[in-house]
């Protein structure tokens, strides 16, 4: 096994932000419409390339489809069939967007604001699929975020073409420990990734930053082998521990600047301002 180790200083979100944006997202998800397999906001305006194909809007068994279209045809269109078919599932049929090979379909198994929302995804292209379950719990006051899933990658080395993993963030210990400096029993954060010959386990340890207001997070990851490459794999992880540790911390790194670029203007936004960058006034 090789463990590797860094911490980065990031930029904090407030609890109360985050349950205020939570809000606006689903007052805006649950003020829209569908109306032949379209979705419509509360103005009117449609949700491009998005279909419900089946199921009542987001109601459990409700099924949305986003196909990406081909941005062009040999006659000269734009490639899309622009006919709607309508069922009592609210079933609207895609035209030769398909041919571009990659979809996305998000089944609604769980919506309600008090309890938890959860969504099944599956994506296909021409290189992969993937599926993958997320789990939110007290989406009015977030409790805990679960994530699971699984994909198959064409055209790469069978042992890794097939990865898994999972995650869970336990909201109530992240800002405890973050914000107050309280540790948690356990990692309020922590990943599993798993392919054919190696597992990885990272886990996320926040604390308040000694030099502002921010959260000094220490992340660690644990990487073994498995599987009949097991002695092979534990072996190059020990020869490469070095350049595999400069690796993971410049990557480490590199997240938090981006995150400490973008989270920062984000949080600034109150309510009414993200309901605007989420949904702008239509033009004249």
């Amino acid at each position: 096994m090789v463990r590797l180790a860094h911490t980065v200083v990031l930029a904090p979100v407030p609890r109360p932000w985050l349950v205020d944006a939570l809000g606006v997202l689903m007052d805006l998800a649950e003020s829209s419409r569908t109306e032949a397999g379209y979705v419509l906001l509360s103005d009117g305006r449609e949700v491009p390339d998005v279909r419900l194909v089946e199921g009542r809007h987001l109601r459990p068994g409700a099924v949305y489809e986003s196909v990406a279209e081909d941005t062009g045809s040999p006659d000269g269109t734009d490639g899309t069939d622009r006919s709607i078919g309508t069922s009592d599932t609210g079933y609207a049929k895609m035209g030769s967007g398909a041919a571009a090979g990659e979809t996305v379909r998000v089944t609604v198994e769980e919506w309600r604001r008090t309890r938890a929302l959860r969504l099944a995804v599956a994506a296909s292209a021409p290189d992969g699929v993937l599926s993958a379950h997320a789990v939110l719990r007290g989406p009015d006051r977030p409790d805990l975020v679960e994530l699971t899933g699984r994909a198959r990658i064409e055209n790469v080395w069978s042992a890794l073409s097939r990865p898994s993993g999972d995650a869970v963030l336990r909201c109530e210990d992240w800002w405890t420990a973050a914000d107050r400096g309280r540790p948690a029993r356990k990692a309020p954060l922590r990943v599993r990734l798993t392919c054919g010959i190696a597992r990885a386990e990272l886990v996320a340890l926040p604390s308040p930053a000694r030099e502002d207001d921010g959260w000094e997070v220490r992340v660690t990851a644990r990487l073994r082998g498995r599987g009949v490459l097991r002695p092979v794999t534990a072996l190059a992880l020990r020869l490469f521990r070095r350049p595999l540790a400069r690796a993971w911390g410049q990557a480490l790194d590199d997240f938090a600047a981006q995150w400490n670029t973008e989270v920062p203007q984000l949080t600034a936004l109150g309510p009414d301002d993200l309901r605007r960058e989420i949904l702008p006034e239509p033009e004249p």
